[in-house]
């Protein structure tokens, strides 16, 4: 009903009627329809109203000079298509999709009249009322010698009326096939045809022919006269639709088609004109939305100015609908774009890293989500089972889950990996042993730049599992060294040593001063050690080099001040008889080794 009211005020609205619904006295009156004898009755007076009008209004034109309609006989036209809701409404249409109730309704209670005129109706005595169905515990009555079902509603809004069944509805074109060779029997009908045959000399039409030509829709640009009067080759009707239909409707489609060419190459030049990566992809636009303009404007507005109706109607509306859904879903995924890459361009955040990462990712995953909402409500709209899809693909992608439960396991560690940031791109860490630079974290791995250059890929879900070091994040970096000295060094110099190595440490200016160790730590085989430990206050591992080198130098100076001699690996050989030391050794006797 909603669909039929918005076909007749478009086309009132054509015709420069104004507004199309004038207000009703009783604007929230129900429909006749408690029983059988009722509904048949509503249904036949309603259609009768409007064609009663009609035929007037068209007589008035017919009799008149005018090339448009008076005022008053758009009046009479406006006040007919009053009715239409109301005799659309006796139809059940429960079982017609959404994106078809628009074309269906008018038609079919166009045809369902049609079959009316030409049969034979009983006496409304002999209808059953409400109380008769009662009381026989009825809930269908059948038209006498016909298929044509009256079913009563059991639940929701029309709860307790008696409307056409589905059945009945979807049966009504071959049951219209059958009957329309038969006379017309209703004289408000004839008198209708009467007036419009008037405007149009030597046509015989049934009233549902004279609908699907009707030239209403292109009323105010063309006086309705014009088109009425056109040869009969060009009235005459092929595939459903008159020839000049079939040129509106090609006309429309390819103004259609150049629009969408022109997005796409709209589309093409701003991709090659953002060199930018940071940019907003801007070109990513033009195309769904001229998709939606052509489907969910131009192509309705066509077919309302040329009035297509019949089976082709039907074909159109489902690819119109199809198609819209299947452009704002595209456009949804493309917002998401946009707007992660608006929040990653105003945050000024770098492309690589992690909370950019996670921005694209959030902002797709509820473009994905919302895709998928509209796709579900284009197939509820087209009359798919969208609900019981969605239960099975439920079940199917439980199985696929558990056949890809490492990805899936790898997917929700590269998640876990942008929330809890332990480390960013750039930084150096040591994961399940491996120690380099993270370069990269994707939805499956990490890939890390080890310190020999290589490059390897770790699965997040083992980075999730393991422990992760970030040495880039530790404000100090631990120093541990030992200093050798001869054994020959005296005490005296070895406690200058050890306090011109404090002084050197504790005064550097990347050395934590409160957190030091410089003592004499140990005999060695062949040294003195002396061990040094501090950390050095360095974000980067070039920073720490650079520190430990001063420090080292250092070092080095004062023991050269100092006279004091670093020890290399020495070992002194003794040989029993004989005074020789290491590198002076001892002739063997007889040849042999003593």
């Amino acid at each position: 009903m909603r669909g039929m009211r918005r076909t007749a005020a478009l086309i009132c609205v054509l015709l420069g009627v104004g507004n199309a619904w004038a207000a009703d006295v009783h604007p929230l009156r129900p429909v006749a329809a408690n029983s059988p004898r009722e509904t048949l009755q509503s249904f036949i007076g309603f259609t009768d109203a409007i064609y009663g009008q009609l035929g007037v209004a068209l007589r008035q034109y017919a009799d008149s000079d005018r090339l448009y309609p008076s005022r008053e006989g758009r009046a009479m036209i406006q006040a007919a298509f009053q009715g239409v809701p109301s005799a659309t409404a006796l139809l059940d249409l429960s079982k017609v999709s959404s994106a078809l109730k628009n074309t269906v309704a008018t038609e079919r209670g166009l045809m369902l009249r049609e079959v009316l005129d030409r049969i034979e109706l009983p006496n409304a005595s002999d209808i059953p009322d409400r109380a008769e169905m009662q009381r026989l515990g009825l809930k269908k009555w059948r038209l006498p010698n016909t298929e044509i079902d009256f079913v009563l509603i059991e639940d929701g809004p029309r709860a307790g009326d008696y409307l056409v069944s589905p059945e009945t509805v979807n049966r009504l074109p071959e049951f219209y096939d059958r009957v329309r060779h038969l006379p017309n029997k209703s004289e408000i009908t004839a008198t209708f045809l009467q007036a419009l045959e008037r405007l149009n000399p030597g046509t015989t039409y049934t009233v549902y022919d004279a609908f699907r030509g009707s030239p209403l829709g292109l009323g105010f640009i063309v006086p309705p006269r014009w088109l009425l009067g056109l040869p009969s080759w060009a009235k005459s009707p092929l595939l459903g639709l008159a020839p000049w239909q079939w040129l509106g409707l090609a006309a429309g489609f390819a103004i259609g088609a150049l629009l969408i060419l022109g997005a796409y190459r709209m589309a093409h030049r701003m991709a090659a004109r953002s060199e930018n990566d940071t940019a907003l992809r801007w070109h990513l636009l033009p195309f769904p939305l001229a998709v939606i303009f052509v489907t969910g404007v131009l192509v309705p507005v066509v077919c309302a100015l040329f009035h297509i109706s019949g089976q082709l109607r039907v074909v159109l509306a489902v690819a119109e609908t199809g198609l819209t859904y299947l452009a704002a879903c595209w456009l949804c995924i493309v917002a998401a774009i946009l707007l992660s890459d608006w929040i990653v361009s105003s945050q000024h955040l770098r492309s690589s890293s992690l909370d950019t990462q996670l921005i694209r990712l959030c902002a797709r995953f509820i473009g994905i989500v919302a895709a998928s909402a509209l796709l579900i409500q284009g197939a509820d709209d087209l009359g798919l089972p969208a609900y019981s899809v969605v239960a099975g693909l439920g079940v199917g992608g439980l199985a696929i889950a558990l056949a890809a439960r490492d990805s899936v396991a790898n997917l929700l560690g590269s998640i876990l990996i942008m929330f809890e940031k332990p480390f960013r791109i750039g930084h150096l860490t040591r994961v399940a042993g491996t120690e380099g630079t993270v370069e990269d974290v994707g939805f499956r791995s990490t890939r890390i730049r080890t310190l020999n250059n290589s490059l390897i890929s770790i699965p997040n879900n083992a980075v999730v599992n393991t422990t992760v070091e970030n040495l880039t994040l530790r404000p100090l970096r631990r120093q541990q060294f030992m200093v050798q000295i001869t054994y020959d060094t005296p005490r005296s110099k070895i406690d200058a040593l050890l306090e011109g190595i404090r002084k050197i440490v504790s005064e550097h200016s990347s050395v934590d001063s409160t957190n030091y160790y410089v003592r004499f730590n140990d005999f060695g085989d062949s040294s003195l050690n002396i061990l040094v430990v501090f950390h050095l206050m360095a974000g980067t591992r070039a920073l720490e080099l650079q520190y430990r080198e001063e420090i080292l130098l250092q070092i080095m100076d004062l023991m050269r001040s100092m006279d004091i001699e670093f020890a290399f690996p020495t070992r002194t050989l003794q040989i029993e008889g004989s005074t020789a030391v290491l590198g002076s050794p001892a002739l063997p006797q007889n040849g042999r080794n003593p």
